[in-house]
């Protein structure tokens, strides 16, 4: 689960300040029990257990399934994570130039491989699968996209003055793997390119629809990609970065950028193994847990 400090999030927080609900957690991630058999086993009323219950259900930490004589239901875990993403840091030594780039604004798409498809927050932009869609003219309205195979690059310019020099690259994104309909233990591996420059890889763990998200519109299916992970790339003086995590040891000294007319940076589905592939998809605005398109920030200095 990936959650952020607005107002959406307090549930999950909320469900979270409790003793005792740390404590069923712990209980019901490692075993299958019954509301009354947690009630005997923490010494608490029936009552007060499927009130916590119900709090969990409600923050989608928890879920219920029952038994195959269908008799007793008992509570499940949803997740085994929860990601709190804090607003961004400023870095006041340098200047910064803010892009904000639709994901249907892509400059070039390549070996696309299905499962594939685009849609707005209204329609299928053309069909399911279709290799065709990514170069319609339509494309623009895309708010989620995805593909099982293939590679996707985004332009930006470099509008920097001239004689500054760029100090850090960022972008910040939601995606996820794709699985045909959803599954949630569906890994992936992305590797990204800035200039084509290879830049490193992440893995992402899986293509969600546990819960709907936040901002996918009610008309998208449940048993389709509901939301992804909100994820930072940054390439700095030291390092490249996913998530303040070191994914390799390129510097944005190695890349050259302020001598570029233009800045890209290229996403491409790497095999998990032998001709396995996990897939990408990338939610916008009006799609998943976060409010926004694709954000690329240039920091510089004079």
């Amino acid at each position: 689960m990936d959650i952020d400090i607005s107002p959406n999030s307090l549930h999950v927080y909320q469900a979270l300040d409790s003793e005792v609900r740390l404590e069923i957690l712990e209980i019901i991630s490692g075993e299958t029990v019954t509301a009354t058999e947690l009630a005997q086993r923490m010494n608490i009323s029936k009552a007060a257990i499927s009130k916590n219950l119900h709090i969990l259900e409600k923050a989608n930490i928890i879920s219920f399934k029952k038994n195959a004589d269908s008799r007793k239901s008992y509570p499940v875990m949803n997740i085994d994570q929860i990601n709190i993403h804090f607003p961004q840091k400023i870095f006041p030594e340098y200047h910064k130039k803010a892009y904000d780039i639709p994901i249907g604004n892509y400059f070039a798409i390549n070996h696309v491989v299905p499962s594939c498809g685009l849609s707005s927050e209204s329609s299928l932009i053309s069909k399911m699968d279709d290799v065709n869609a990514f170069f319609s003219a339509e494309r623009f309205r895309s708010q989620i996209l995805w593909f099982t195979q293939g590679t996707i690059e985004y332009i930006i310019p470099n509008e920097l003055p001239a004689d500054s020099k760029i100090e850090m690259i960022e972008f910040e994104l939601e995606m996820a793997s794709e699985f045909p309909l959803s599954n949630n233990n569906w890994h992936s591996r992305i590797g990204f390119w800035i200039n084509d420059n290879y830049i490193g890889e992440t893995e992402l763990p899986g293509n969600y629809s546990d819960v709907q998200g936040n901002y996918t519109p009610d008309l998208w299916p449940e048993k389709f990609s509901q939301y992804g992970l909100l994820k930072h790339l940054r390439v700095g003086e030291l390092d490249t970065s996913i998530d303040s995590n070191s994914i390799s040891n390129v510097k944005i000294s190695d890349l050259n950028l302020s001598d570029s007319s233009r800045l890209t940076l290229k996403m491409s589905v790497l095999p998990i193994k032998n001709d396995v592939y996990g897939g990408l998809t990338l939610f916008g605005e009006h799609f998943g847990n976060h409010r926004q398109n694709i954000k690329a920030n240039v920091y510089y200095s004079d």
